[in-house]
């Protein structure tokens, strides 16, 4: 989305609320190779719906995760989210690329709440809508400068050079269509759920036509199980865990994951519903999950009722050497490495 650096080899850096992700991969032209990943704990008031709350901590926990995976790489490729990022399509009457820019700067006027001198704007052109001759559909992609200023300090103090900020729907869909390629005719859709947001990504004939955070994820289960048990945010967080290990766990755990699933799905369906109500939208036909809190029990059984689901497998298609990591470190880290894989694949001028 956002470049800064010239052509050099990068790691993807995924910060999200719960978590920090690394993956540094060798990009080939037919076949990528992941080679290392690491994960960290999110420093506590570090990092809220996708802001930097506290770029010290953050930066020291890169710090260590750098040293963790032992790479000599210093490029980073960063995903942005959260509501100081807006991704929308509009349609625009059909003209030169070379005059977008300067059309777009008054769209964006008519679709962004911030002020437009205080966001950094891009746009792709989508080719495959079917929206009218006349016409064109675009992404229009904003990001807040002061959310983009905190995440450049961040990698700045990390002793890192921020070579390119992209959003994190887009870095899914990156890693999505480099497993399992652009899967024309179909209308798909990707869900990332985490700790704090979902991230829903559509995709029609491999574009990416809608992306949006959706604001549920795991720490909704973590809160239900907190205030119906009377337990604290620890012990709440261990049953929900326990639950989804089919480990020993209070009676009422069970019921209560049940009725949040109820509130996640109905806000996940919202998101699908207003896809589906726009213009030139087609139906989705399947979905693919991925995520830490998509291992909650019984959550993408109850999501198969909005869509038909299946799990999101970041390294289906990736060559990963079983010296480096193990079939136990790889299903450890499968629902969490997405995004960070995603960006890793990125290089220097990709859209």
């Amino acid at each position: 989305m956002f470049s800064f650096l010239g052509n050099k080899k990068l790691i993807g850096l995924d910060i999200g609320t719960s978590s920090i992700k690394i993956a540094e991969l060798d990009v080939g032209r037919k076949k990528s190779t992941l080679l290392a990943f690491g994960i960290v704990p999110t420093p506590a008031q570090s990092f809220a719906g996708g802001d930097v709350t506290n770029a010290q901590s953050l930066s020291e926990a890169v710090r260590q995760l750098m040293a963790k995976i032992k790479t000599k790489r210093n490029n980073v490729a960063a995903g942005l989210g959260g509501t100081s990022v807006i991704v929308k399509r509009v349609t625009i009457p059909k003209m030169d690329e070379k005059l977008i820019p300067e059309q777009i700067r008054w769209e964006a006027e008519q679709y962004i709440p911030y002020d437009i001198n205080e966001v950094n704007l891009g746009f792709e052109v989508l080719k495959k809508t079917g929206v009218p001759a006349e016409n064109m559909d675009l992404l229009l992609i904003a990001a807040v400068q002061g959310h983009v200023f905190k995440y450049v300090e961040v990698m700045t103090m990390s002793g890192l050079n921020c070579s390119v900020l992209d959003v994190s729907g887009f870095a899914l869909a990156n890693a999505f269509k480099s497993n399992y390629g652009e899967m024309e005719g179909q209308c798909l859709a990707l869900l990332n759920i985490g700790a704090a947001a979902t991230t829903m990504v559509v995709l029609d004939n491999g574009e990416i036509v809608f992306c949006r955070d959706i604001p549920v994820g795991g720490l909704n289960y973590t809160a239900d199980l907190q205030k119906a048990l009377s337990i604290s945010q620890e012990e709440a967080e261990g049953i929900k865990l326990s639950v989804g290990k089919d480990q020993a766990a209070p009676a009422e755990a069970q019921a209560i994951i049940a009725t949040t699933h109820d509130i996640v799905c109905d806000e996940i369906k919202a998101s699908f519903d207003f896809f589906l109500n726009s213009a030139y939208s087609h139906n989705i036909t399947r979905c693919f999950v991925t995520g830490g809190a998509s291992r909650t029990s019984g959550l993408i059984d109850r999501l198969s009722k909005v869509a038909p689901c299946e799990k999101f497998d970041p390294f289906f298609n990736l060559t990963v050497s079983p010296k480096t990591f193990s079939k136990e470190y790889l299903n450890q880290i499968r629902d969490f490495a997405s995004v960070a894989v995603g960006l890793g694949l990125r290089q220097q001028g990709d859209a």
